[in-house]
């Protein structure tokens, strides 16, 4: 049976910890696969094996309830797979508890387990990039990723943190990262609401005897004229950048790599990493590709930092990214060109776009 429109679904009932999964596979013709685990998160990306050919895939899994801001608790009581696959194959899993550290993510939108549609279309799927950070983590350590659309560090001190703050301990560790939702809202300004937020997440991370880790927020690819992003989250890296330096936390700068790496694709390359569904398109939310990208970066910053055992266990020789190479746009110079990109958004924001509207709400999906 073919997988891709339709992944095949494996449940093992345990309660919440962490576990180490083996799963083995037997490709019955060429195939090329990707095993998510619970809620879409990347433990394999795009495998291949001949026909005939078997391997084992080992890697670790965390168990834990959620809390979503608006929602119930919600108990998960399992070990969920996913495999999605271009052709047939047969997989045999086993699990078994594992005793290792979690690192637990806090976010917005852009951090999320977002869900998706089959047949799977990575363009046009929503995509954080903490569901993209496992695949690129050796054994040894499990990603746990609490982070939901729509959130500011605010909602997520009252709801979300409910469901892992009796969990997180000793040797675990927490990694934050919001601005988008937080900068609409005035008593969360970069230097007040927000900052005194992220102390409380390192604060109580300490406590707890888990390192916190604070990441600037990833920038939005709304152009302008002269090919560079509009800084709209600027003050919000600011934010963070002083707050680590302050209570000596590890900076991981998304918003520096993310803006020099979309200002470098350009205005319009730049969208082949955010949601599209060919004729609606998105500033904010990243797809499976961009996604994959900034998790790269992540990981990447991780390793600058030297934040171990996390730095050891990451798999270098897949994290690596090529940037585009920059080039002086065209419709800099073409006046009809320009004018067609600031009708379709690609150049400024339209003008009816105000900031509390910016971002698509994909708070439903």
């Amino acid at each position: 049976m073919n997988y891709k429109n339709k992944p095949l679904h494996i449940n093992t009932l345990v309660p919440n910890g962490t576990y180490e999964v083996t799963i083995s596979i037997t490709a019955h013709e060429d195939i090329t696969f990707t095993i998510l685990s619970q809620s879409r998160r990347f433990m394999v990306q795009d495998a291949s094996l001949k026909k005939n050919e078997k391997k084992d895939y080992r890697f670790n899994v965390s168990v834990c309830d959620y809390h979503k801001n608006h929602e119930n608790y919600t108990s998960v009581n399992g070990v969920n797979l996913d495999i999605v696959c271009d052709g047939n194959f047969s997989a045999v899993s086993a699990v078994s508890p594992s005793v290792i550290p979690v690192i637990y993510i806090a976010g917005d939108s852009t951090v999320t387990d977002q869900p998706a549609e089959y047949p799977y279309n990575p363009s046009a799927t929503y995509c954080g990039w903490g569901q993209m950070l496992p695949q690129f983590l050796n054994t040894g350590i499990a990603v746990e990723n609490h982070a939901q659309s729509g959130s500011t560090t605010a909602d997520f001190l009252k709801v979300n943190f409910t469901a892992f703050s009796d969990k997180i301990k000793p040797g675990d560790f927490l990694i934050v990262e919001f601005g988008h939702n937080d900068q609409k809202l005035p008593e969360l300004d970069a230097f007040g609401g927000y900052t005194e937020n992220l102390k409380r997440f390192i604060n109580f991370a300490r406590e707890k005897g888990a390192v916190p880790i604070i990441s600037s927020p990833i920038n939005r690819i709304i152009f302008r004229q002269d090919g560079t992003l509009l800084n709209l989250l600027g003050d919000y890296r600011k934010a963070v950048q002083n707050i680590c330096a302050e209570m000596e936390v590890s900076f991981i700068d998304l918003w520096s790599r993310t803006t020099e790496f979309f200002e470098a694709a350009g205005p319009v390359k730049a969208w082949d990493y955010f949601w599209s569904n060919g004729t609606e398109r998105d500033y904010t939310h990243t797809n499976d590709i961009g996604g994959n990208i900034i998790a790269r970066f992540a990981a990447d910053e991780i390793i600058k930092n030297n934040i171990q055992p996390i730095a050891d266990l990451i798999k270098k020789d897949i994290i690596s990214v090529t940037m585009p190479e920059k080039k002086l746009d065209t419709y800099t110079q073409n006046t009809k060109e320009l004018e067609h990109l600031k009708t379709i958004g690609l150049v400024n924001i339209p003008q009816a776009l105000a900031l509390t509207d910016i971002d698509k709400d994909i708070t439903s999906i």
